[in-house]
C-alpha cells in the first residue's frame, strides 16, 4: 500500500555549497548533535562518523540545496530537535535509529506535503510498483485533509483490498491496532507494509454509513494494470489507473485492439483519468505524446527558476481525426494532470467532470547510504500555456458531478471517490498567478440526453455525458467553433 505520490523519479546528488552556506549548516548540525546527546544514556554526543549522525546530516545537505524552496538550515534543526523530543516522549524505549528517523520526518513535514524519508525497503517497493509487481493490498491512498485519516483513493476490483470490500472513497481510521490519525502517511504505509500471505485488519469509516467497518485483508504479490479498456456504444473508452513503466505502452495497445475490434469504425475515444494518482513523469509526457505529437507537452521550474521543456517525440496522432474526451475530477493527480492540462491547452481534448486535484509539484527520489531514499520537492510544473496547476488544478470544459458509487461487480467497473478533496491553501504558493479560466460548455449544450435524466446513484453521468457529446457530433461542433 504505497501511495503514487512521485511525479518524476530519479537518484541524484546534492549540490556543492558556498562557503558562507556550509558554515551556517555546520554550526545548525553540531546544534543537533548537542540536542541528541540528551536522548543518548552517555549523555555524550555522536560522533560526525556514527552511521545515525552522518544519516541526519545528508538528509539536511540535499534539503539545503536541492528542495524547491530556499531553507534556513537552524529552522530545519529546530524542527527535527522538536520531532527528536516529541518521539522520546512518545516512546521512551525508541532507539537512536528511531529517533534520527522522528528527527528527520518532522524536517521533512515541515517542508511540504510530499517530501518525506523512505527507508530501503519503501524505496524497494517503489521501484517495484514502478515496474508494476508488489507485496500489497492493492489500493492506492492519500491523506484526508478534513478527517486526519487516510482515504482510499482507488481499489480496483481482483486486488486483495477491493475481495475484502475496501472501496474508494473509504477512510481508514485504524491499521491492526494501530490509529491513524496521527500518524504520518510514511509511518502508515510502515504499518500496512509485510510479506505476502500476511494480513492486516483495517477499521473503515465509509461516506454515508454511520456504522465503522472492520476488514481483513491478505497481503498478495500485486500486478497492478495501469490501462483498462472497452467499447462503450462504438465509443473506444481508455482508463488509466497510475503511469508506472508500462502505462504508454499499453495505452497504445488498448486503442489498437478496440481499432481491431470496430474495423477502424470507432466514433471517438474517452480517456478516463479519474482517481489517478500519477506516477511517473516521463510516462505522463509520453500518453500525452500519443494524442499530440512533437509539440511541448509541460516545462518544470526548479528552485533557480530554470526552466526546462519536455516535447513529444513522435509526429503522429494515433486517434488522428477522433474526438477525444477527457474525464477528470479531484483524484486526478500528478502526471494524470500533465496529461488533462496538455491535452486541454492544446485544444486536442474536451475535459468533462471536476476540478482535478491540484498537485503541480515534481518529487524526486535521491539516494541515500546505506540504501535509504529521500523523497523531495524539487520543482513546479506548468502547462504548455504557461499556467500553473499546483493548488489551481486542471478546470473542466464541462462540469459533470458523478451520482454516487457504482454497485460491487463482477467485472471491472470504476468506483467514484464521493468526497471532493484539493490541497491545503496553507501550502500553495501565494503569489502564484491564476491559469486563464477555460471555454466552457454546459451538459445542456453538450449531453441534454444525460441532462435531463433523473440522478441514479451508480450511473457515471461524466462518462454517459462525454460519449453522448461523442455520438452526437455536439463534441465535434463545440470544438471548431
Amino acid at each position: 500500500m504505497t501511495p503514487f505520490l512521485l511525479l518524476a523519479m530519479g537518484f541524484e546528488a546534492a549540490c556543492a555549497m558556498l562557503p558562507t552556506e556550509r558554515d551556517r549548516t555546520d554550526a545548525a548540525l553540531e546544534r543537533y548533535r548537542v540536542a541528541f546527546a540528551t536522548m543518548r544514556p552517555s549523555a555524550l554526543p555522536p560522533t560526525t562518523s556514527d552511521p545515525n549522525y552522518v544519516l541526519f546530516a545528508d538528509v539536511l545537505q540535499h534539503v539545503l540545496s536541492s528542495h524547491l524552496k530556499p531553507a534556513d538550515p537552524e529552522r530545519l534543526v529546530d524542527t527535527a530537535v522538536a520531532g527528536l523530543r516529541k518521539k522520546q516522549q512518545d516512546d521512551r524505549t525508541a532507539g537512536e535509529r528511531a529517533l534520527t528517523e522522528s528527527a528527520i520526518e518532522a524536517m521533512l513535514a515541515s517542508l511540504d506535503p510530499y517530501s518525506g524519508f523512505l527507508d530501503t525497503e519503501h524505496v524497494r517497493d517503489i521501484r517495484d510498483q514502478m515496474h508494476g509487481e508488489f507485496p500489497g493490498l492493492g489500493m492506492v491512498v492519500t491523506p484526508d485533509d478534513r478527517s486526519g485519516l487516510l482515504r482510499v483513493v482507488s481499489a480496483d476490483v481482483n486486488t486483495p483490498a477491493a475481495r475484502a470490500g475496501v472501496r474508494a472513497g473509504d477512510l481508514i481510521a485504524r491499521i491492526d491496532d494501530r490509529e491513524v490519525n496521527g500518524l504520518s502517511l510514511h509511518e502508515a504505509v510502515m504499518t500496512v507494509r509485510g510479506p505476502s500471505g500476511g494480513s492486516v485488519t483495517l477499521l473503515l469509516r465509509r461516506p454515508g454509513n454511520d456504522v465503522p467497518l472492520l476488514v481483513s485483508v491478505t497481503r498478495t504479490i500485486v500486478r497492478s494494470e495501469p490501462v483498462l479498456h472497452r467499447l462503450e456504444d462504438g465509443v473506444a473508452y481508455i482508463r488509466i489507473t497510475h503511469f508506472n513503466e508500462q502505462t504508454s505502452r499499453l495505452v497504445h495497445e488498448a486503442f489498437d485492439a478496440m481499432k481491431g475490434q470496430t474495423d477502424s469504425e470507432l466514433a471517438g475515444l474517452v480517456l478516463d483519468l479519474r482517481d489517478n494518482p500519477g506516477g511517473l513523469f516521463e510516462q505522463g509526457v509520453r500518453v500525452a505524446d500519443a494524442f499530440l505529437g512533437a509539440v511541448d507537452i509541460v516545462s518544470t521550474r526548479g528552485r533557480v527558476s530554470d526552466v526546462q521543456h519536455y516535447s513529444g517525440g513522435t509526429d503522429d496522432d494515433v486517434a488522428r481525426d477522433l474526438p477525444l474526451a477527457v474525464l477528470i475530477d479531484s483524484g486526478t493527480t500528478s502526471a494524470a494532470e500533465v496529461v488533462a492540462g496538455a491535452l486541454q491547452d492544446r485544444h486536442r481534448a474536451l475535459l468533462f467532470g471536476e476540478r482535478s486535484y491540484g498537485k503541480g509539484s515534481v518529487q524526486t527520489i535521491f539516494q541515500l547510504a546505506g540504501g535509504d531514499g529521500l523523497l523531495l520537492t524539487t520543482a513546479r510544473y506548468f502547462r504548455p500555456s504557461g499556467g500553473p496547476v499546483e493548488c489551481f488544478g486542471i478546470v473542466p470544459n464541462v462540469t459533470v458531478s458523478p451520482t454516487g458509487r457504482p454497485p460491487p461487480s463482477g467485472t471491472w467497473i470504476r468506483a467514484a471517490a464521493s468526497v471532493e478533496t484539493h490541497p491545503d491553501p496553507a501550502t500553495c504558493d501565494p503569489d502564484a498567478v491564476a491559469p486563464p479560466p477555460p471555454r466552457t460548455w454546459t451538459m445542456a449544450e453538450l449531453c441534454p440526453e444525460v441532462a435531463r435524466r433523473p440522478v441514479q446513484s451508480g450511473v457515471d453521468r461524466p462518462l454517459h455525458c462525454a460519449v453522448a457529446a461523442i455520438r452526437t457530433n455536439r463534441f465535434e461542433r463545440a470544438t471548431t467553433k
